[in-house]
C-alpha cells in the first residue's frame, strides 16, 4: 500500500484528517454505508487537474490531449481540525457535521476496492488507488512545470499509475488554507460523474462534531438520531464561537 501514497509516509498513516458534510449527506452515508468520489471536473477550482488537462505536444510538433483524465474521481478531506473559514465554506446552511478518521482508515477500503498485487519484495500495491497531502505552490511555479519535458514525462506516461494521480496533488497557494489531503481513484469503465465505494460508517468515523452555529434543538435532534442509529462515538457541538466569561483585574 505505500506505493499508493502521494507526498505522505507510513508514519502519516495513523494521523487525524476531517471533512465536513451537511447531515443529510451524513445521513445517506450511514444508511447506503457509501461514500462518494466525484470527478475533479466538477470542483469549484479551475485550476484543479492542469496538468492531465493541458495540451501535449510531441518532439515532432504533433499535439495530444491526455485521453484517460476523466477516468478519474477523488475526494477531500483536511488535516486542519477546525476553522471558521471551513465551516463557512462548506456548511453554509448552518447544518453541517464534521467527522474525523484516520488516513489509514479512509484509504483502507478504496485501497482493497483498486485490488492487490504484490511486488518481488512482497509489497501490497494497486494501479487505481490513491491518497496523499496536497502542495501548494503559486500559480507561476505549477505553470512552469508544464514546461519540464522530463517531469510531464514521469507523470503522464507512469505505467504505475502513480505519476497520473500525483497530478492531482498540486493546488495554488490562495487554498493553502484547506491543508488538503485527498482520495483519487481510477475506474476507467465508469461512464459517470461519481464513484461509490463502501466504508462501515461506525468503524470509519471516530468522531462527530456538529456545527457551532446549529440551533440547540437541531443538536438534539441529530444526536437523538445517530443513537438510533447505532453509533456509539463521540458527537459534540463545536464551541468554537462559545466564549466564557472573563474577569478582569482593576485591583490596585
Amino acid at each position: 500500500m505505500l506505493k499508493n501514497l502521494i507526498f505522505i509516509n507510513a508514519e502519516d498513516l495513523d494521523k487525524p484528517i476531517y471533512r465536513i458534510f451537511s447531515f443529510q449527506r451524513l445521513e445517506s452515508i450511514f444508511i447506503d454505508r457509501q461514500l462518494t468520489l466525484v470527478k475533479p471536473s466538477l470542483w469549484d477550482d479551475p485550476f484543479e487537474n492542469f496538468i492531465l488537462g493541458a495540451q501535449g505536444t510531441l518532439n515532432d510538433g504533433t499535439t495530444f490531449n491526455t485521453g484517460f483524465r476523466n477516468h478519474y474521481y477523488g475526494q477531500c478531506w483536511s488535516r486542519t481540525r477546525e476553522s471558521d473559514a471551513m465551516w463557512r465554506i462548506y456548511s453554509p446552511e448552518k447544518n453541517g457535521v464534521k467527522v474525523k478518521t484516520t488516513i489509514r482508515k479512509l484509504f483502507r477500503p478504496l485501497f482493497q476496492k483498486g485490488g492487490s498485487f504484490r511486488t518481488l519484495h512482497n509489497d501490497e500495491y494497486n494501479l487505481s488507488s490513491f491518497v496523499g497531502k496536497v502542495k501548494y505552490q503559486s500559480q507561476k511555479s505549477l505553470t512552469e512545470m508544464l514546461k519540464d519535458s522530463s517531469r510531464m514525462n514521469g507523470k503522464v506516461m507512469d505505467q504505475s499509475g502513480w505519476g497520473q494521480a500525483s497530478s492531482f496533488y498540486f493546488k495554488r497557494l490562495a487554498f493553502k488554507h484547506e491543508n488538503e489531503v485527498r482520495l483519487i481513484y481510477r475506474d476507467t469503465g465508469n461512464l459517470h460523474d461519481f464513484f461509490n465505494f463502501e466504508v462501515d460508517p461506525h468503524n470509519l468515523f471516530d468522531e462527530i462534531v456538529l456545527d457551532p452555529r446549529m440551533a440547540t434543538s437541531e443538536v438534539q435532534r441529530i444526536k437523538t438520531q445517530l443513537l438510533n442509529w447505532g453509533y456509539e462515538k463521540k458527537v459534540i457541538q463545536s464551541g468554537l464561537y462559545k466564549v466564557r466569561a472573563f474577569n478582569i483585574n482593576l485591583s490596585i
